[in-house]
């Protein structure tokens, strides 16, 4: 990357990813797993794995605190991934993850955060350089308030620094005034702020052309199964459904993993289509995967992925 770059992950409300692996679970029963494993998780915390499997070192900010935050710091150090976190008095969350015949999580609220801890945690923000990058993504502690990614954003905005949110909802509409490198809501997320059901890849299209292109730097559609749209004004790019032997393995981190594959690799080469396709194969690898996909996967994924080119005129 140029220079002295360095690229923040923001992970305000990181959690242990605790996954149980259950056959034939039966509700109001007690189920015997076959398989459990202890992941530092949190949104923010799987783009910087995905990011340190790809070659790229990336700063975790956030919040950690407890028996639980030791956990994940100690994970983190294991892998050296670097961390800038905040130390609060309350614990880390524990998320659960059960993975049986239908995948169901449980996600809990985390810890509430102190004034003192807010303005420390910010004071972190506001030295982050104009040449760095930051990526915002998952949950806000509840008693921050909902507009505090928004509170990040100007920050970063006065300050020149680039930035991409994986958020929805109101926070997704008004983070747009700021112009993102990248949004990259889901179908149902599209749905949500459209107001709208969408028949075809087609009508997708047409209404992000219409309505998003021009708010954000980067738009990538994410379609689940069915694959990826990259929209732009002039044309799109579909990455049709990577199809694999095997089943899906977790979900968990895969939409991170586009994100960072994106950003990473527009931040090397600015090749909108490249990192597009770098993009969709880190987050299939990562589906495929126990934990984050790895960069042998990826490239391997990379090389058989299908993507459609359609121009548009003025």
């Amino acid at each position: 990357m140029k220079g002295e770059l360095m690229i923040y992950s923001v992970t305000l409300n990181p959690s242990i990813d605790f996954i149980v692996r259950v056959k034939d679970f039966q509700i109001g029963e007690t189920n015997r797993a076959y398989e459990d494993n202890f992941f530092a998780g949190g949104k923010g915390i799987m783009v910087s794995k995905l990011l340190k499997n790809v070659g790229t070192e990336c700063v975790n900010l956030g919040f950690l605190g407890g028996f639980t935050g030791a956990f994940i710091e100690k994970n983190l150090k294991k892998l050296n991934i670097p961390s800038d976190f905040v130390t609060v008095e309350e614990n880390t969350r524990i998320n659960v993850k059960l993975k049986t015949e239908e995948e169901t999580e449980i996600n809990c609220p985390g810890p509430k955060i102190s004034e003192k801890e807010k303005e420390e945690f910010l004071d972190k923000i506001r030295k982050i350089k104009r040449d760095d990058f930051v990526i915002l993504s998952g949950s806000v502690p509840s008693n921050l308030g909902n507009d505090f990614y928004i509170n990040i954003i100007e920050i970063l905005n006065e300050n020149s620094v680039k930035f991409t949110l994986d958020s929805s909802g109101e926070t997704f509409k008004k983070s747009l005034k700021y112009k993102p490198f990248l949004i990259k809501p889901n179908k149902d997320e599209l749905k949500e702020y459209a107001k709208r059901e969408f028949k075809d890849n087609k009508e997708i299209i047409d209404y992000v052309r219409t309505n998003l292109v021009g708010m954000a730097e980067n738009v990538i559609i994410s379609l689940g199964g069915e694959g990826a749209l990259y929209i732009a004004k002039d044309f799109s790019l579909f990455a049709q459904p990577f199809k694999a032997k095997e089943n899906v393995v977790n979900t968990v981190g895969a939409g991170d993993s586009v994100v960072a594959g994106f950003v990473n690799y527009m931040l090397k080469e600015n090749d909108v289509e490249k990192a597009f396709r770098f993009a969709v194969a880190c987050g299939t690898a990562t589906s495929f995967s126990e934990d984050i996909g790895e960069l042998e996967f990826i490239e391997e994924i990379s090389k058989k992925l299908v993507i459609e080119r359609e121009h548009y005129g003025n």
